[in-house]
C-alpha cells in the first residue's frame, strides 16, 4: 500500500509532511487507512517497510552492514540478527535499542561511503561494515554477491576493497574479480577446492549446456543446486548427460551438503578428480587402432 510518504523516503516528520500540505487530520486519516503509521511522537512511517527497517526508525537510526545487504538480497550467509548505525552523540540511542528487546548490533562510525535512504545506509557503506562482521570466506561471498545481482558495479566493489583497513584487504584477495559466481555457496565451494590447490573455473562455458557452476581441474563440474522445481530437474538431467559426453564429470551437490557435510563432498570430489585423471593417462597411452589391411593376390600376367 503506497502513501504520500514513499516520495519522502518513507518516513517523515511533521514539519516535513505540513511542508507538503498534509496537516493534522491529514496525518490522522493517513494513519486510519493503515498506510502510514507512528513509530515515535512527531514521526510518521509507511508501514509496508520491513520489520527491520521499522526497528531502525523506532530507535531514531538506520540499517547497516549485513541487515542492508540481507534486504537487498546479497549473500550474507547465515549471519542473522539487526545491524543498525546510530548517530554519535545520541545519548538516549542505547535506551531506545534496549526497549525494543530485538538482537541488535550497534554501530556508531562515520560514513565512508555515504549516500542511501533514510532507512539504510548505502550498500558500499553496508558491505564496508560487513567486512568487520562477516568471516572472510562470507564476505568475499558478499562482495560477488552484490556485483552479480547489480547492487554495485565492479568498480564501486573495488572502492570498499580497497578502503577497508590492511589487515581485512588480506581476507578478500580471493575474491574473483570477474565476478562470474551466481549464488554465495558457488562462491564457498570454489574458495574452499582453491585452497586444497585445484584450479577452479566459475561458470565455465560449455557447448550445449551453458556454464558449469565450477570446474575443477577440467576434469569434473560441481553442480551446486538451491531450490530445486521438478521442472528443472529434467533440464539439469539434460545438463548432467552433455556435461558427461564431454568428457566432464558431475557432482551435483545441495546447500546442506556444503554446510555440514563438506568434508564427505571434497573427499567425492577428488577421489572423482584421480579417478578422470587416471582416465585420461590410461586412454593416452593405448595404441592407436590399426586397421587390417586385406592383401588380394593379382593373377600372374
Amino acid at each position: 500500500m503506497t502513501s504520500p510518504l514513499c516520495a519522502l523516503g518513507h518516513v517523515a516528520r511533521t514539519s516535513e509532511l505540513a511542508e507538503t500540505g498534509i496537516d493534522g487530520k491529514g496525518r490522522a486519516a493517513l494513519v486510519a487507512s493503515g498506510a502510514v503509521y507512528k513509530p515515535r511522537q512527531g514521526t510518521f512511517a509507511c508501514t509496508h517497510l520491513e520489520p527491520a527497517e521499522r526497528v531502525a526508525i523506532a530507535c531514531k537510526a538506520r540499517l547497516d552492514c549485513v541487515a542492508v545487504l540481507r534486504a537487498e538480497g546479497v549473500w550474507t550467509g547465515h549471519y542473522a540478527g539487526i545491524h543498525l548505525r546510530l548517530r554519535r552523540g545520541d545519548r538516549h540511542a542505547p535506551a531506545r535499542v534496549a526497549a525494543t528487546h530485538r538482537d541488535i548490533r550497534v554501530h556508531w562510525d562515520t560514513e565512508l561511503f555515504p549516500g542511501g535512504s533514510k532507512t539504510r545506509v548505502s550498500t558500499k557503506e553496508a558491505l564496508f561494515c560487513a567486512a568487520r562482521c562477516l568471516p572472510p570466506e562470507d564476505l568475499i561471498a558478499a562482495i560477488e554477491s552484490a556485483v552479480h545481482l547489480g547492487r554495485l558495479t565492479p568498480a564501486e566493489a573495488h572502492e570498499v576493497m580497497v578502503a577497508l583497513p590492511r589487515r581485512l584487504r588480506v581476507d578478500i584477495e580471493k575474491v574473483d574479480t570477474l565476478f562470474r559466481a551466481q549464488s554465495g555457496y558457488e562462491t564457498k565451494v570454489r574458495l574452499r577446492l582453491e585452497a586444497r590447490g585445484h584450479n577452479v573455473v566459475p561458470q565455465f562455458p560449455l557447448h550445449g549446456v551453458g556454464h558449469l557452476d565450477n570446474l575443477v581441474d577440467r576434469v569434473v563440474a560441481v553442480e551446486t543446486d538451491g531450490k530445486q522445481h521438478a521442472e528443472t530437474l529434467e533440464e539439469d538431467h539434460r545438463r548432467d548427460l552433455m556435461t558427461e559426453a564431454a568428457g566432464i564429470r558431475v557432482l551435483r551437490i545441495g546447500p546442506r551438503l556444503v554446510d555440514r557435510e563438506w568434508d564427505k563432498v571434497l573427499t567425492v570430489i577428488e577421489r572423482m578428480i584421480r579417478e578422470a585423471q587416471q582416465r585420461k593417462v590410461t586412454d593416452s597411452a593405448k595404441p592407436l587402432s590399426t586397421r587390417r589391411i586385406r592383401r588380394t593376390h593379382r593373377p600372374d600376367r
